[in-house]
């Protein structure tokens, strides 16, 4: 048991009769702002306005949190559906990650798109400070033991060992309270923290604008594509190959989607440019002078 990461942390910092806090709502909370702070530090690079992007993450922020909890009540139904109120106790935590990023995209997209806002150069901007979220926001499921990974009891295994820690929910067998498992948390985020070094090397290299998004998407489907297979979640499509299970779950389904969306549209559309900046492109069939009106529209 001595290479085994034990975690006897109780998952609620407060509580007050129902109304709790856990750590898991804490750090999601702190991940949506240093999220914000980074997207709004960094909209000079894109010459574009603060209050533009303060606005249009707002209603990110409102999309990504009814997509995350749906998502959540989706995969936990067995559990919500004979407590339904507690599908809108937010502060106890609990959030689907791909329901955040899909919701988050289009709460984000479609107010920018009403607002005539520059949609993909935005979608550029929010990537890196995303994934980055998502690095924060996993500290509060290593504290509440918020998934059910399957047993292991090699370098870095975690167990949970608080009695009121979330891993109590994990009914499959193998996965519980004290029970040493996958470290698949842990690998998520060292993917993550992969991948903004990944996103951020290519800032201002790949155009047209929305092709680092698309790098986001493909760089965090194909962790959890194949991190999920360390954990247990309810099976969507069962799947065998040559005697082996590789049955993939809700979220390997939304990664594999995903992968085949974005590496057709980043093969045939993307364009490496090395710039210190983000820069327009212009269309090369254009004149100089409607460069320049065009140019001056755009700031």
């Amino acid at each position: 048991m001595e290479n085994i990461i034990q975690v006897n942390i109780n998952p609620l910092i407060t509580g007050f009769g129902n109304w709790v806090i856990s750590w898991h709502g804490f750090f999601s909370f702190v991940a949506v702002l240093f999220s914000v702070i980074l997207v709004g530090r960094w909209a000079e690079d894109y010459n574009l306005d603060q209050d533009t992007v303060y606005h249009v993450a707002i209603w990110g922020i409102i999309g990504g949190v009814i997509g995350a909890r749906v998502v959540h009540v989706i995969d936990y139904w067995w559990f919500y559906q004979n407590q339904p109120l507690e599908m809108f106790m937010l502060w106890k935590g609990g959030i689907g990650v791909w329901g955040g990023v899909i919701g988050g995209f289009t709460g984000g997209v479609l107010c920018a798109h009403i607002n005539k806002y520059p949609k993909y150069v935005l979608t550029d901007l929010a990537a890196p400070a995303l994934m980055f979220g998502m690095v924060i926001g996993r500290i509060g499921d290593i504290i509440n033991g918020e998934h059910c990974a399957k047993a292991y009891e090699g370098v870095f295994a975690m167990s949970w060992d608080h009695t009121a820690s979330d891993v109590t929910n994990c009914k499959m067998k193998g996965s519980g309270i004290g029970v040493p498992v996958q470290p698949a948390i842990i690998y998520e985020m060292i993917w993550n923290m992969l991948s903004v070094y990944i996103i951020w090397h290519f800032r201002f290299k790949l155009h047209p604008s929305g092709m680092i998004w698309l790098l986001f998407l493909l760089l965090y489907s194909i962790g959890r594509l194949i991190i999920s297979y360390l954990r247990y979640d309810k099976i969507w499509v069962p799947l065998n190959f040559f005697g082996m299970d590789i049955s993939i779950t809700e979220a390997q389904v939304i990664a594999l989607l995903c992968i085949l969306v974005s590496v057709p549209i980043l093969i045939i559309n993307v364009k490496y440019k090395n710039f210190i900046k983000f820069q327009y492109f212009e269309n090369d069939n254009k004149t100089r002078a409607e460069k320049r009106r065009q140019s001056k529209t755009r700031k």
